[in-house]
């Protein structure tokens, strides 16, 4: 069955409306019309089947049922130094798909992207939640992961005590960890280049572990994947 993200929509509202994204994606895309149900999802977790009304120019939802929970994240988080170009869209889906809870970005030493232009970021961070949504919509999720960021690595460290704390790095690390108890994980990945002498200085101090893997030299984008599904399984998600 079709699903559609609804972010901020009370879905416990007899009828739903929909905007131009949402209409746009059931009309033209699935080609959907009056009498054809989907499964509605506010990107928090609830989930409604619903049918839609109207015709091809004012299509609403008509509730089907109540709310239910649907299928959500694990608390791990990926905490990700801004790479460079798109890399990041790819990243943000597959993690989506795989279940972690929410990304942080970092804007680090070597972190060759900006967001300094205020209308330049406002348009990243529109097409960021798209591809957050889609993906959550495409796995059959009804919770959408969080985005944060980007902040300083000591921003984060400062906000994040209270979570076990992973870093990558390619040498000096243990193997990672097959066992991270029930949740509350964040795993670090740097961008290009990786993180600072200095940042890992930081890292040290705030006590955030070093984990190494047995592979070859990842890139950013492979490892921020790979880190995030080694975490999940860790949590015993995936």
């Amino acid at each position: 069955m079709t699903r559609l993200p609804l972010r901020g929509v009370a879905l416990n509202e007899p009828v739903l409306s929909l905007d131009t994204h949402a209409l746009h994606y059931l009309r033209d895309v699935r080609r959907l019309g009056p009498g054809d149900t989907v499964v509605a999802f506010d990107g928090l977790g609830n989930e409604v089947e619903a049918r839609l009304a109207g015709d091809a120019e004012s299509l609403h939802l008509v509730t089907v049922g109540g709310v239910r929970a649907g299928r959500v994240g694990a608390d791990v988080r990926l905490v990700y130094g801004l790479p460079r170009g798109e890399k990041l869209d790819d990243v943000l889906r597959q993690v989506t798909e795989l279940g972690v809870a929410g990304i942080v970005l970092l804007s680090t030493e070597r972190s060759v992207s900006r967001l300094d232009d205020d209308a330049r970021a406002d348009k990243k961070r529109a097409r960021w939640a798209r591809i957050l949504d889609e993906a959550a919509r495409q796995s059959g999720r009804a919770d959408t992961p969080s985005l944060d960021g980007p902040i300083r690595l000591e921003d984060y460290l400062s906000r994040s005590a209270a979570r076990r704390r992973l870093v990558l790095h390619p040498v000096d690390g243990a193997p990672f960890p097959t066992n991270l108890g029930d949740a509350g994980v964040d795993v670090l990945v740097g961008p290009e280049g990786g993180f600072s002498p200095r940042e890992l200085e930081a890292l040290t101090r705030a006590h955030v572990t070093r984990a190494t893997l047995r592979s070859p030299v990842l890139r950013t984008e492979t490892a921020a994947v790979v880190a995030s599904a080694l975490a999940l399984a860790a949590v015993g998600a995936l």
